[in-house]
């Protein structure tokens, strides 16, 4: 069966999984499951316009399949923040130039693993298998820096809508479904931990503006396919957006990959599960997005 067959296939089963299910989803959200927030492997999408209005039954195409399971995520996502620790801020002392890495705790892997269909075969079998050896304790990491006129800015990879948009500098989808689902931002001030706990908050030597740009590079999407320049072996975004959000491939991958790519080597912070992976950008590779 041709890979494109094969992947809307899954994804129908997901539409299924999602129509069926929801009763018992909504349920366990009213008991306990309200998101903190869009942190960490946030599956926090933006649904395609109008997709959302349709009725279930209707959304027959692979794409309306994505954006009804994208649909249920951004609507956990978007519940009020649930935090575990109250009043916890983020020190602005500092010189210019200075950069740091913080990591902190997140409740939305566990608050949103329902999300993620329980059906035996891949990828949801693989994601599932993945997500219960490695959500618990899972943290949420990001890097601060001190511009030269004394200003604080942060970035992250969040879910699409979180911040303005006139902050967000690339996006990405979910896996074969041309649905977004996250933004990378640039902020301004220091990360806002949102009432989380905060286990690390270190200085890192390297120089704040190439950490800018590579930020500014992970997933730019400012071409098109086949323009001059957007070849390649998925090493690399070429200006086509990031590499497609899975459980292991999500924002403290983006974190690591910033790091490495600077040439600071830093050991993986407590519970940031994704921060070893290579991510691979699938619009100018090969790559098998359904891969964890």
């Amino acid at each position: 069966m041709p890979r494109a067959i094969f992947a809307r296939f899954f994804i129908l089963l997901s539409l299924a999984s999602v129509v069926f299910s929801a009763p018992v989803r909504a349920a366990q959200t009213e008991e306990g499951s309200a998101a903190g927030g869009e942190r960490e492997v946030a599956l926090a999408v933006k649904a395609r316009e109008g997709s959302a209005a349709r009725p279930a039954a209707q959304r027959l195409g692979s794409e309306d399949a994505a954006a009804s399971m994208a649909a249920a995520a951004l609507e956990a996502a978007q519940r009020p923040i649930q935090p575990d620790v109250v009043n916890t801020r983020l020190s602005t002392e500092g010189q210019p130039g200075d950069v740091r890495l913080v990591n902190m705790s997140t409740s939305v892997i566990a608050n949103q693993r329902w999300i993620v269909p329980h059906l035996p075969i891949p990828p949801f079998s693989t994601w599932n298998k993945w997500l219960d050896e490695n959500a618990p304790g899972a943290t949420h990491c990001a890097i601060d820096w001190m511009d030269e006129q004394g200003r604080w800015w942060h970035t992250e990879l969040r879910g699409y809508s979180h911040h303005p948009a006139a902050c967000r500098v690339g996006e990405g989808e979910f896996p074969c479904s041309g649905v977004t689902v996250y933004g990378v931002f640039i902020l301004p001030g220091r990360t806002d931990t949102e009432g989380q706990k905060v286990f690390q908050d270190v200085k890192l030597d390297c120089d704040y503006r190439a950490i800018e740009a590579e930020a500014r590079k992970y997933a730019r999407k400012d071409r098109r396919s086949g323009e001059p320049g957007t070849g390649g072996k998925g090493k690399e975004n070429v200006g086509l957006g990031g590499p497609a959000f899975k459980p292991s491939q999500n924002s403290n991958t983006y974190i690591g990959y910033l790091l490495r790519k600077v040439g600071v080597t830093h050991e993986r912070p407590a519970g940031a599960v994704g921060w070893d992976t290579t991510p691979h950008f699938p619009y100018s590779s090969n790559a098998d997005a359904f891969t964890p």
